[in-house]
């Protein structure tokens, strides 16, 4: 395993390994930003699982933002861990936001949300999601978490 690591500043952690990166953001309290480029392993995605077990231990119902459009494939036990995990977790998730573009990564996204209920928001347009993610951090400026 060639996992490496390393901080992004108080709220952020980036890991990668030679074929992908995924950097982890906490911008407020309940919502993570997840952005991924590269090839997906079981290896680079654990940490990313932790970091949602940890905030949902502490009581929050995070809502999750994925941003996978740079994306350009994963291993087949990738898609079944998660969605495993979301089947496992069901409501411990505020919103799942999950931006993609066409491809492989967005049909893996799409069986998924099939095999979980449709419980994603699913975009292939960045404006509308990064309006999306704008939306719920200016919510928590003004009123904090909900």
């Amino acid at each position: 395993m060639d996992l490496a690591h390393a901080r992004l500043g108080a709220r952020g952690d980036r890991w990668s390994t030679s074929r992908g990166v995924l950097d982890v953001r906490t911008p407020a309290s309940d919502v993570v930003t997840r952005r991924f480029e590269g090839y997906a392993t079981l290896d680079l995605i654990e940490p990313a699982v932790r970091h949602l077990e940890t905030l949902i231990d502490s009581g929050l119902h995070p809502i999750v933002f994925n941003d996978l459009e740079l994306g350009t494939g994963y291993d087949s036990d990738v898609r079944a861990k998660l969605t495993a995990w979301h089947l496992r977790n069901p409501g411990k998730l505020k919103e799942v936001h999950i931006l993609v573009r066409p491809g492989l990564i967005a049909m893996g996204v799409t069986v998924a949300n099939l095999a979980t209920g449709g419980k994603f928001v699913v975009y292939t347009d960045r404006s509308t999601y990064e309006w999306a993610l704008a939306g719920v951090l200016t919510a928590r400026i003004t009123a904090g978490p909900v």
